[in-house]
């Protein structure tokens, strides 16, 4: 049993001026300032300032003619920032620690001595890491408010990201320290369209409703000192957040012949090799040397000379979208949600043993049901997964990003189904009870995603990186849930 405990305080004013002219010119201006004590002296305050402007210009007198078609038409512009102070609660302190020697005792009796070390060295000046948005939007409401519609697009700037500071030589001795380094640009647009109405079917009313979202966003850093690009650092200046860099793999190999040749006289791939008893055989993968240099690697292992790797997709969708539909007709009513992604890409880690099966660990018992179809074998040269063999995705051929392997994760997600009969009042008045509703609710029903034609064990939605902990790297598909009840209302 352990534990521990921390302190840090936090203090903030904030305040907050309206102006509305006749609902036409709105105006809003607020402002924060916030100190914390998790940075030095000179260092923990910062003032976040904010503002936005609309114009309705439905309300406007030279708009009255429109207005039996358009009843809300509004534009609008804003500017906001917060600030974050995320990181370890004394970053800007160097504490000296001490410990006990695990084995080591001097003179008489068992009592282990103890020694201190410094901790790694400080940024100077660490402060608050800020975000800054710039929003224009426009929001319209027509036909009697039937159809509305919403559009926004936005800049947001990261200024000073807390993350990982100029790098030190390594007769330094010690780790760099987090510093205030790095700024990052995120454009993005949300769009939304709905429609809601209710006619007559058979005397009764009846009611429909639609609505659909979409959005989209990319994020580039824009400052960070690494004048080479080098993958050694977290950034480099252009660089998209997400971007997968991986090798290209040209198939698999035909027969050991081939294997053999092609890695001892076209492409050195001793790059990759390990844990491959035997060397590289028919069934394995054949990687394309595209720096033309017959040695398979990361060349300088930056982005101008990344060796016979490229940028192979993005871990981030390029599209998050969702649309409603519901409808109500003699006390009945039924909703449907779906939810979905564009394109984005992930690759499954060794440690994940649902992907991979037995390409992880000889000891891992688990193998889809239809393994013996999904693999190479010489009756089967067309499969998808390479000859089996055991750490191959710990420390073999699939353990390095490559476009073979590479699953895009995009999906659509059939996310609820709500289907409800309240029972008709008259027959409610009979025994004074206001209402009574019976429904059903279902919860992640069923989705569509091309990764469900490599792996029907890793869930779309859970398939990311999560840390380095082997464990962390097994996902589960989500839960479908199903839920009857009735609702009373006396």
């Amino acid at each position: 049993v352990s534990g521990g405990q921390n302190a840090y305080s936090l203090l903030g004013f904030f305040g907050r001026v309206n102006y509305d002219y006749k609902g036409r010119y709105l105006f809003e201006a607020s402002a924060r300032y916030d100190g914390t004590s998790r940075f030095g002296a000179g260092s923990r305050w910062g003032l976040f300032p904010s503002g936005s402007l609309g114009w309705r210009i439905s309300e406007e007198p030279f708009f009255e003619n429109a207005k039996k078609h358009v009843n809300n038409l509004k534009v609008r512009a804003s500017y906001g920032s917060l600030g974050n102070q995320n990181v370890s609660y004394y970053s800007y302190l160097r504490t000296i620690n001490s410990y006990y020697f695990d084995s080591y005792t001097f003179g008489e009796g068992s009592t282990l001595p103890k020694y201190t070390s410094l901790s790694n060295p400080i940024s100077d000046g660490l402060t608050w890491e800020t975000s800054q948005q710039y929003n224009v939007g426009l929001d319209a409401a027509m036909l009697n408010n039937r159809l509305e519609f919403t559009a926004e697009a936005y800049i947001r700037d990261t200024k000073n990201m807390l993350t990982d500071g100029d790098a030190l030589p390594g007769i330094f001795g010690a780790d760099p320290p987090k510093a205030n380094s790095a700024d990052l640009r995120t454009k993005g647009y949300e769009l939304s369209l709905s429609w809601r109405d209710q006619i007559n079917i058979g005397g009764h009313p009846f009611g429909y409703s639609a609505r659909a979202t979409l959005s989209d966003f990319r994020s580039h850093i824009t400052k960070f000192d690494n004048p080479d690009k080098t993958f050694a650092k977290s950034y480099y200046e252009g660089m998209r957040i997400g971007d997968i860099w991986g090798f290209q793999v040209d198939g698999l190999f035909a027969t050991d012949e081939e294997a053999k040749q092609y890695t001892s006289e076209v492409l050195d791939c001793s790059y990759i090799n390990g844990r491959m008893t035997g060397g590289f055989l028919a069934g394995d993968l054949k990687f394309v040397d595209l720096d033309g240099d017959g040695i398979l690697g990361v060349g300088a292992n930056t982005a101008d000379k990344p060796g016979d790797r490229k940028i192979l997709g993005n871990s981030l969708p390029s599209l998050q979208y969702g649309f409603t539909l519901a409808f109500d007709y003699l006390g009945f009513d039924v909703s449907a949600f779906f939810q979905g992604t564009g394109n984005h890409y992930w690759y499954p880690h060794g440690f994940n043993m649902n992907f991979w099966g037995c390409y992880s660990y000889s000891y891992v018992s688990f193998l889809q049901r239809d393994f013996i179809q999904r693999c190479w074998s010489e009756e089967n040269p067309d499969a998808y997964f390479p000859r089996p063999r055991s750490y191959s995705a710990t420390g073999g051929e699939l353990s390095k990003v490559n476009s073979m392997y590479l699953q895009n994760v995009r999906y659509l997600r059939f996310k609820n189904l709500t289907v409800g009969y309240t029972l008709p009042k008259r027959w409610l008045d009979k025994i004074n009870v206001d209402k009574i509703r019976v429904y059903f609710t279902g919860e992640n029903l069923y989705y569509w995603s091309p990764l469900k034609k490599n792996c029907l064990y890793v869930d779309p939605e859970s398939a990311f990186s999560r840390s380095n902990d082997a464990y962390n790297h097994m996902s589960y598909t989500w839960q479908k849930t199903m839920m009857f009840g009735i609702d009373i209302t006396f």
